[in-house]
């Protein structure tokens, strides 16, 4: 049985490794690159790894007449055509769990770094602006899965008053004080809006030039989701005609471009590619916008636990056992 893992981080590179000799039986090929970047390579495999830097589409998914299974080492799955999988009886899982109180806890650094205006009032020759406190200020959670449910916990610490917006009730957030709203009312009234839901039909520009006008002038959003869930436009009207006091994003929409700019003119990319090109730069121009290159799961408790649950499901697979955390 073949399988190949792409997009393969130094950090997980000697683990993936070890797997690869403790098993082999397998034919394990290992790759840093993203899948679009080995379009050369003989991809004739059983089992696919990616991480979200590569597009898995219905044309890469034809290409790969012996494909059964894609484990993306990630908790979204939005980078992987799911319909031409279901269509091919490709089966496709994901690691749901690996860094709930990881991305929780990255949000909160976000959060306090807005509010106390970590962003730039340290730079030397940049005029100081006084920040303020998360006490008594209220947040509004959108999606009351496992991350959701842990910011809600470290805003109880900081003794914030928590509202949310989720399809079900959470009865966690219940627990710690909170109230489930409608999302028009969690914007009206939210000091921070932060984002933890996937990208699908349903969320895609869940904020949007509509009702982003709903928030509070001082309010600020945090996004370490998925970029698309946010319209960029609307954040940046947002911002520049000061409608929202701030924004702190792990994610935004194209940031699969970033760094690959010379790449994009070379190739004459559509207007569309470039336009994510440009936000991504408009929205470094803000003060009060906090850009990181989608971290907020990066430490090493969670990529042990990410890289643990990849090698486990693959063994399951080559054993013929039923596969953990199917989505597809």
């Amino acid at each position: 049985m073949k399988v190949i893992f792409t997009d393969v981080s130094d950090f997980e590179y000697p683990i993936v490794s070890r797997f690869a000799e403790d098993n082999k039986d397998l034919a394990v090929e290992i790759y840093k690159e993203s899948i679009d970047k080995l379009q050369d390579k003989d991809f004739d495999a059983d089992i696919l790894s990616v991480f979200i830097n590569s597009k898995i589409s219905s044309e890469v998914i034809s290409k790969l007449a012996k494909l059964r299974f894609i484990f993306t080492r990630s908790t979204g799955f939005d980078h992987i055509d799911l319909k031409a999988c279901k269509e091919k009886g490709i089966k496709v899982c994901n690691v749901p769990d690996y860094g709930s109180e990881t991305v929780a806890e990255f949000t909160f650094f976000l959060i306090l770094s807005l509010f106390r205006k970590i962003n730039f009032s340290n730079n030397i020759g940049v005029k100081f602006s006084r920040g303020k406190e998360l006490y008594g200020k209220t947040i509004g959670i959108i999606g009351a899965g496992k991350i959701g449910n842990n910011v809600g916990r470290l805003a109880k610490s900081f003794e914030m008053n928590t509202m949310y917006y989720n399809r079900s009730k959470s009865d966690y957030l219940e627990s710690l004080g909170g109230k489930k709203v409608e999302l028009d009312d969690l914007l009206k009234n939210s000091d921070v809006v932060t984002v933890h839901i996937p990208l699908n039909e349903g969320t895609f520009h869940l904020i949007n030039k509509e009702n982003i006008k709903l928030m509070k002038r001082d309010a600020v959003i945090i996004n370490t989701a998925r970029g698309a869930v946010l319209d960029t436009d609307s954040v940046i009207d947002a911002l520049d005609s000061r409608r929202i006091a701030g924004v702190a994003l792990d994610v935004i929409e194209g940031e699969e471009f970033s760094g690959r700019e010379m790449e994009i003119i070379r190739k004459k990319e559509s207007y569309g590619v470039l336009k994510n090109v440009l936000e991504r730069s408009m929205l470094r121009n803000f003060e009060n916008a906090i850009l990181t290159p989608h971290i907020a799961y990066d430490t090493e408790e969670a990529l042990l636990r990410i890289v643990a649950s990849t090698c486990s499901n693959i063994l399951k697979a080559y054993k013929g056992l039923d596969v953990s955390d199917v989505v597809a």
